[in-house]
């Protein structure tokens, strides 16, 4: 775990900067943003940082400090900087709004840092198509090296207008948004559930999508230079004018599996589709992709419920989810939760579909009752959602769809955008009003509690493990220590004993040598004898 302290994430930036590593500089603030925003307990509640920001300013004046001075609006056309593009991503649908709509000065590229060194670029051709321009990938692996090309494009391109569209912890992003020369750069503050780097940062135009970040950015955060161009979508050709088709309800909910996915939180989407089914004794779409155990865990609650799995139809993904609302014959859809998906919504309601939206406890920032219209449906837990389910009725529909249509109309046409994108600066925008917020402080601590109770039990199970293991071990290194004991003085007798062979053999081996010094001293004396006795007898003769 990285450890989180912004005096040393500040030193060690500072220390990377007058050494001109400026990849590792990123990389650091690029890991710190990542240990934030990976933390439950921050969703929703840790939205902006302005130390964060300034060491990006700071790592960016120094980066480029070689092209101050340099003139803006010197060059034409517009670069949109983004992390990577998705089929099912929020971000790649305002790209695509934004294109539509012709907002900026062509030629209009889309400039992509590949944060994440995983986007497919045999598919860049048909991002091309769909898009209507060029697309450009950092294909280097490397936050420097990334930036580097990045940089290098940009001066050669040399737009008035750049376009900031990252993930939240693209810090490639921010920083080639900074790129000398360019007249306008306009900050799109979408990552709005979690901390995002560049909120704050005074070089941008920040524009912020709906009405909760816009109060909570002017307000609580202080940003400058606060532009406000409401989520939009261009009305569908076709609106939904009939309802119950299927002879019941069916509902819908559309989005990804993070968006789902409720950890600790008290309320889950598997639960709440079995109880909508049995309420209504209808059919759920779900369009967006799911794992094969997320929808298991849905099949089971509709089990407990005694629902047939067949009311409940999955669709990974679709090119318009309004068209795809009118062709399944949805009458009611339900936005993502835990966390909320607002584009969605604004396309639900575009088709004159009626919204039931959900409260989340933690943060106003993680549902989307302030981007519905305000007559409609919210719950806030089981009971409600069920009960609400049990009032639909054919009249009930129709004038939810009304609200939903003159809703759309006023706050998210594109008339509504155009106005808002070529509104007056001196004038306030036209910002829905936001409703009472009634969060649940308790059982946003109690998630929290179960969280670090989890965390504990599961560091306690760890440490039975390690001790589990280290107590193994240390049976066997008892073991084998005994067993060298045992073998040392096996070896310690071994060396007596041979010691004790050593020292008998060299006494043998000192008889054996006595005894031939022996045997050859008497068999010179018996020589000698016999020489003395030839001698003495020829001395007679």
């Amino acid at each position: 775990m990285l450890e989180l302290d912004l005096d040393r994430l500040q030193e060690t930036v500072v220390e990377c900067i007058a050494k001109q590593q400026f990849g590792d500089a990123m990389t650091r603030i690029k890991l710190f943003v990542e240990e934030v925003i990976n933390d439950p307990e921050t969703v929703g509640v840790v939205l902006a940082s302005r130390e964060l920001d300034s060491l990006c300013e700071t790592l960016a004046d120094a980066y480029y400090c070689d092209r101050h001075g340099e003139p803006a609006n010197a060059g034409r056309g517009t670069v949109i900087l983004a992390s990577e593009l998705v089929k099912a991503g929020g971000h790649v649908e305002l790209i695509k709004d934004y294109l539509a709509l012709e907002l900026f000065e062509a030629p209009v590229r889309v400039a992509l840092t590949d944060l994440f060194n995983r986007i497919d670029r045999d598919h860049i051709d048909e991002w091309e198509a769909l898009l209507g321009c060029e697309v450009f990938i950092a294909e280097e692996s490397s936050l420097g090296d990334k930036l580097g090309v990045l940089t290098a494009r940009l001066a050669e391109w040399k737009p008035c207008t750049i376009v900031s569209v990252g993930h939240n912890q693209d810090v490639v992003c921010v920083m080639s948004a900074f790129a000398p020369g360019a007249g306008n750069r306009y900050y799109i503050h979408h990552g709005d559930h979690h901390l995002a780097l560049g909120v704050t940062c005074k070089q941008f135009h920040h524009v912020d999508l709906h009405n909760m970040t816009f109060e909570l950015c002017k307000d609580e955060i202080g940003v400058a230079q606060q532009y406000f161009w409401p989520l939009s979508v261009v009305r569908p050709s076709q609106i939904n004018t009939r309802f119950l088709r299927r002879g019941s309800l069916t509902t819908c909910a559309c989005g990804r599996m993070p968006k789902f996915e409720a950890g600790t939180y008290a309320f889950r989407y598997e639960r709440a589709v079995a109880l909508i089914l049995k309420a209504t004794g209808g059919y759920h779409v779900h369009i967006g992709e799911l794992t094969a155990e997320f929808i298991e865990k849905i099949h089971a609650e509709l089990d407990v419920a005694a629902v047939s799995h067949d009311r409940f139809i999955y669709i990974e993904w679709v090119a318009s989810l309004s068209q795809a609302l009118i062709e399944h014959a949805v009458d009611v859809y339900i936005p993502s939760f835990p966390i909320g998906g607002g584009k969605a919504l604004v396309e639900a309601m575009a088709a004159g579909v009626p919204v039931v939206t959900h409260e989340s406890y933690r943060s106003r920032y993680l549902g989307c009752v302030n981007l519905a219209y305000p007559e409609s449906f919210v719950w806030s837990d089981y009971e409600r959602l069920v009960d609400i389910f049990r009032l639909w009725n054919e009249a009930l529909l129709k004038a939810h769809a009304g609200f939903a249509l003159r809703h759309f109309e006023r706050y998210y046409s594109k008339d509504a955008f155009l106005k808002a994108f070529e509104g007056d600066r001196n004038l306030a925008p036209d910002v829905p009003p936001l409703r009472i917020y009634h969060g649940n402080r308790l059982q946003n601590y109690l998630d929290i509690r179960r969280v670090r109770e989890q965390r504990f039990v599961e560091l306690e199970s760890e440490k039975n493990r390690i001790f589990a293991e280290w107590s193994k071990l240390y049976a066997a290194y008892e073991e084998h220590s005994a067993t060298i004991s045992q073998l040392q003085l096996d070896n310690e007798r071994l060396a007596s004993e041979r010691h004790a062979l050593t020292m008998t053999r060299l006494e043998h081996q000192v008889g054996r040598q006595k005894m031939r010094s022996d045997d050859m001293s008497q068999s010179w004396k018996a020589r000698a004898r016999k020489l003395f006795g030839v001698m003495f007898s020829n001395k007679k003769s």
